[in-house]
Order: structure tokens, then C-alpha cells, then sequence
């Protein structure tokens, strides 16, 4: 089978957008094919406000990749698979990651000072049952990451679910963070608030979870803010993986 590959171009007046929720999802959700003969699939974020990059996957590109736009699921291959990241003409990160038959996995660009690195995530996508649907929180806060944060989902009728003493990229220490988790399928309030003081720092309203579908909610912060206005400027991004 041909290999597809989604590439993505963004017009310098959507870049120029402060979007902060994205719950469309992806252009064309699919569920990757899985079995224990069956390449691998992974997509990919940029979760920094740089600008643009531009990703490679076994030396095939996936064109321009920008904040908030992440990629559908591509084709890997079993075993070893290279990932470079290039910015700025300059590849900016090189490395190989394992990937297994019949998986799937999410693959974040971030930076931290001049240091870029991935974070590539197992994504189970195995489907919710029918009024149900699954979450999960990734944290990406770079100008923030020592402060904990809360993250609390409410919806009328529905039983909440609740995110305590969540960090900067707290997934790489307890991996049960990759896990998305199932709530009741509705209209959700996402409430941010300080771990330690109890102070709202951010509420997203109307945020849809539809039933049988599985969502990452992604938290950024701005590469240009101090560590204090970035915790009160948190970005919420919720992106849909099928």
C-alpha cells in the first residue's frame, strides 16, 4: 500500500490567529489499521508558538506543520523509524524511535530554552462505547513548568473528572497521564486552577466531546511571557484523534 501523506499548508492569516481550542479535529478522522503485521501509525504536533516547522519521517516530509494544525495519522514503519525536525533551514532534531506493529502514537515538538526535543506518546484508539467518550491531559507548559496546576471537567448531569498537581511534561514521569480516560459524552467547562492556592487561572466553556470519539486537551503557554503571565495565559488546545 501506498504510503499517504497529509500535508498541511496554513495561510499566513490563519497563523496570524489566536485560536485556543480546536474541537473540529482532524481534517479527515480515521482510525489507523492495527495488527501484529500492520505498520505503525503516528501524527504530529507543534505545541510552540516559534512559527512553523517541518517534520520528517523515514527522509518523507509532512510539509509546513504549525501550532494548533497537527498532522493526520502517517504510516511509519515496524522497528526503528527517524524523525527530524527542521527549523529555520536547520535541522533541529534527529532522532530514532521505536515504534510497534499495529500501534499508534502521537509525536510533540517542543522546546525548552534553545533545546528542541519530541515527545512521542502511545495513543490507544480503541473505540468508546456508544455516549461515552475519552480524554486525556498533556502538559507542554514550557514557560511554566514549575507551577502545578488543577484541571477540572464539568458537565450538567454528568459525573466530573478531575486533573491534580499537573506539571510540565509530567506524562515522561507518570506514564498513566497518556491514558485517555472515559467520561459521558456532553458539553464540558474546562476549569484551570492553581494547585496551590485554589485561583482560577483559566475556564474554557462548550467544549464538545461526541460520543465514541477520543480527545487530547493539550496546555501551552507562550514562549515570549515571563513564567508568571504565562501561568495566567495558559493556551487550551483540544484536538480530536478520530
Amino acid at each position: 500500500m501506498k504510503h499517504l501523506f497529509y500535508f498541511i499548508f496554513v495561510a499566513s492569516i490563519l497563523i496570524s490567529c489566536t485560536k485556543q481550542v480546536d474541537t473540529s479535529g482532524i481534517a479527515t478522522p480515521t482510525t489507523p489499521t492495527t495488527g501484529s503485521t500492520v505498520a505503525p501509525s503516528i501524527r504530529f504536533f507543534n505545541v510552540m508558538d516559534y512559527g512553523n516547522d517541518t517534520v520528517l519521517i523515514n527522509t518523507a516530509s509532512t510539509g509546513a506543520l504549525a501550532r494548533y494544525y497537527p498532522t493526520a495519522y502517517l504510516k511509519g514503519v515496524i522497528g526503528s523509524n527517524n524523525i527530524q525536525v527542521i527549523f529555520g533551514g536547520n535541522t533541529v532534531v534527529n532522532v530514532n524511535v521505536n515504534l510497534l506493529a499495529g500501534s499508534s502514537y502521537s509525536c510533540f515538538i517542543y522546546r525548552v530554552g534553545y533545546d528542541w526535543k519530541v515527545s512521542v506518546v502511545a495513543d490507544d484508539l480503541s473505540t468508546p462505547t456508544a455516549g461515552n467518550t475519552k480524554v486525556r491531559v498533556l502538559d507542554f507548559r514550557t514557560q511554566a513548568y514549575f507551577s502545578y496546576i488543577n484541571v477540572h471537567f464539568s458537565s450538567p448531569g454528568n459525573l466530573s473528572l478531575d486533573y491534580t498537581y499537573r506539571n510540565f511534561l509530567d506524562h515522561l514521569s507518570f506514564d498513566t497521564y497518556t491514558v485517555f480516560k472515559t467520561i459521558t459524552a456532553g458539553t464540558y467547562t474546562i476549569t484551570l486552577s492553581n494547585s496551590s492556592t485554589g485561583a482560577t487561572l483559566k475556564t474554557v466553556s462548550n467544549v464538545v466531546f461526541a460520543s465514541t470519539k477520543i480527545y487530547s486537551v493539550i496546555l501551552m503557554t507562550q514562549a515570549s511571557q515571563t513564567a508568571a503571565d504565562a501561568l495566567n495565559n495558559i493556551q487550551v488546545d483540544v484536538e480530536q484523534h478520530y
